[in-house]
């Protein structure tokens, strides 16, 4: 091997198409290039030395080679109308006579697969990349914004794309970045099953409440993040002073900062390196349509593995752990303030039993302070006294704790976040 690295750190793209020269990880032109400059090296790798073409010295190829090296690309015959997977491609009889295959002795030729497979890789189609250059911009609508599509702080709109129109269904791509002061709500037929890309998002509050299949948070500061069930993963990096909430297949998040997650997933949370004070909470929240978007992606209310975390790397430490739980005196159920058709009323399964403990312990406090309030016996006057104070001190609350922008966010209210 050259001793190359396979890229691993990412400045990807956004919608302007800039990109970072020196950033490498997501960047699907450098993938490409690492594989062509390394495809030699990846195919010994994977090819069985022993074996070797009785008439030549080429080294000979078996299917399980060609099946690994799919894990890395897969393809299209027909104009990418349908993916296939890379050893699916090569039993097609218009392509096995390229590839250098053999019935007979059922392997490859090396240096015909090689060369056959150099000449024909090119970048993902479906990838951000082409998504960017050749994607269609959509006008979902976001509440923090004039007619003119700016902010009162004056920056513009953010962006949203899709590759829906051109791609097949299990590549759907959807690119969200520069959302910024602004709330976007979003479930439509475009969002469900998609691939979503979450990029340079601050001070938003965002829901995307259809299923989906993969997710992508990049780059996002100060900002509320509701998701549907997302089939496969969510993955979370270099983000700050996040709040994500949503039931995911795998949840995993690295280089990120004071971010608080409420899962609902059936595997541990993966935490990577360059994390710094993440807190793990339960999922927290409801909307109607949300155990049928559930059964979907096939993620059920248990397990519930968010508070057994798998950290790697050298970052967490016993003595010094990157993330910690939430206290159940902190904890409040989450209102996503949409009305919704569906038949999910309330949260469809129990909190952990501290958690439960603590909103018992809150609506007690609540009732408490009623009752002290009837009794006090007020009489008109001082009952519009004591309502005045009470909403000027409301009032004052929402600025101090920050919530005041998210119910700003929310005026005027869309008619629905499908349409």
């Amino acid at each position: 091997m050259t001793g190359e690295e396979w890229p691993t750190r990412a400045r990807s793209p956004d919608l302007s198409g800039k990109t970072s020269s020196t950033s490498k990880g997501l960047d699907e032109n450098t993938c490409l290039t690492f594989i062509l400059n390394n495809l030699n090296d990846l195919m010994i790798l994977l090819t069985d030395t022993v074996t070797y073409s009785g008439t030549t010295n080429d080294v000979l190829l078996t299917i399980e080679s060609i099946q690994a090296l799919g894990l890395l690309i897969s393809g299209s015959t027909d104009g990418c109308k349908t993916i296939q997977s890379l050893d699916e491609i090569t039993m097609q009889q218009q392509v096995q006579v390229k590839c250098g295959y053999s019935k007979i002795s059922k392997t490859f030729s090396f240096r015909a697969f090689e060369s056959w497979l150099r000449s024909n890789l090119a970048d993902n189609p479906f990838g951000v990349g082409n998504c960017i250059t050749s994607g269609r911009r959509l006008s979902w609508p976001t509440t923090g914004c004039d007619s003119e599509g700016k902010t009162e702080s004056g920056s513009k709109r953010g962006r949203v794309a899709t590759n829906a129109h051109f791609t097949t269904r299990d590549q759907k791509l959807i690119i969200i970045s520069q959302v910024c002061k602004q709330t976007l709500a979003k479930m439509s037929t475009t969002l469900t099953d998609s691939r979503v890309k979450v990029h340079r998002c601050h001070y938003a509050f965002m829901y995307l409440l259809s299923p989906l299949r993969y997710v992508s948070i990049e780059k996002c500061r100060h900002s509320t993040i509701v998701l549907g069930p997302v089939a496969t993963t969510v993955h979370v990096t270099s983000c700050e002073d996040l709040t994500i909430i949503t039931p995911c297949r795998r949840f995993s998040i690295s280089g990120s900062t004071l971010c608080t997650v409420h899962l609902l997933t059936p595997t541990r949370p993966l935490i990577l390196g360059g994390n710094d004070s993440i807190t793990l909470a339960p999922y927290h929240t409801h909307y109607p349509m949300l155990q049928d978007h559930m059964a979907k992606s096939g993620i059920a209310g248990l397990p519930n593995l968010w508070n057994n975390p798998l950290c790697v790397g050298l970052d967490h430490q016993e003595s010094f752990p990157v993330y910690s739980f939430l206290p159940p005196q902190d904890f409040f159920m989450f209102v996503i303030p949409f009305e919704l058709e569906g038949d999910t009323k309330e949260l469809p399964w129990s909190l952990p039993s501290e958690y439960e403990e603590g909103l018992l312990t809150r609506q007690k406090q609540i009732k408490n302070w009623q009752k002290t309030v009837k009794d006090a016996k007020l009489n008109p006057a001082q009952k519009q006294q004591f309502q005045t104070l009470v909403e000027s001190r409301f009032q004052a609350w929402l600025v101090e704790s920050g919530h005041k922008k998210q119910v700003d966010g929310l005026v005027p209210v869309p008619s629905s976040p499908t349409k």
